[in-house]
């Protein structure tokens, strides 16, 4: 299609380019919606992290594991609200943990999507790396099983991520996912 400054050009365009605007949320808010059979159930995925890593205080590659959560309830409403908590150990043998919730559709970009019986939930990493988690449930949704899939961009050596657990930036350089349990409980796994 050719723009031309003239008036009709423009109404021409927006006349063809705004039905399928308005249908883009339509569209997406059908594969969006959680399952009746999910409402007011939690879905909590654990997993294990192994990750090459420095810090701003901390040039030198390190190797750190962490355990990892992702937390779901989905409300009466449909509505997800989730958590992501990480822990890891220190080389002395602190544990230190931190957390990040997330609304869906409130500013988050963190997102969840759902088809037949299966839940998708993605999420940015830091500057250049994303985190896509699936989950399928059996046919009853009584119990479930996950997929955690880490990445970066092409061409970037790393993400630049705001540490969950420790006050500052950490550069990850790569991620190992390990260790992917689920499980489907009632109620609100955030207990409100």
């Amino acid at each position: 299609m050719e723009f031309r400054t003239g008036l009709w050009s423009w109404q021409g365009f927006f006349a063809l380019a705004m039905p399928a605007i308005l249908a883009l949320p339509m569209a997406s808010s059908v594969a969006l919606a959680a399952p009746s059979q999910l409402y007011g159930k939690s879905v909590i995925v654990s997993w294990q992290e192994d990750r090459q890593q420095t810090t701003a205080g901390d040039a030198q590659l390190r190797s750190i594991s962490a355990s990892a959560e992702l937390s779901v309830y989905i409300s009466e409403a449909g509505r997800p609200f989730s958590r992501v908590s990480m822990s890891v150990t220190n080389r002395r043998g602190r544990t230190r943990s931190g957390n990040r919730d997330a609304v869906q559709g409130e500013g988050s970009a963190r997102s969840f999507g759902f088809h037949g019986n299966t839940m998708s939930a993605s999420m940015p990493r830091g500057s250049a790396g994303a985190m896509q988690i699936s989950v399928t449930f059996d046919s009853g949704f009584q119990s479930c099983s996950a997929r955690v899939m880490t990445g970066s961009a092409g061409g970037s050596q790393f993400t630049r991520v705001k540490s969950m657990v420790i006050s500052g930036e950490v550069d990850i350089y790569s991620v190992r996912t390990s260790g992917e349990s689920c499980r489907v409980q009632n109620g609100n796994v955030f207990g409100n």
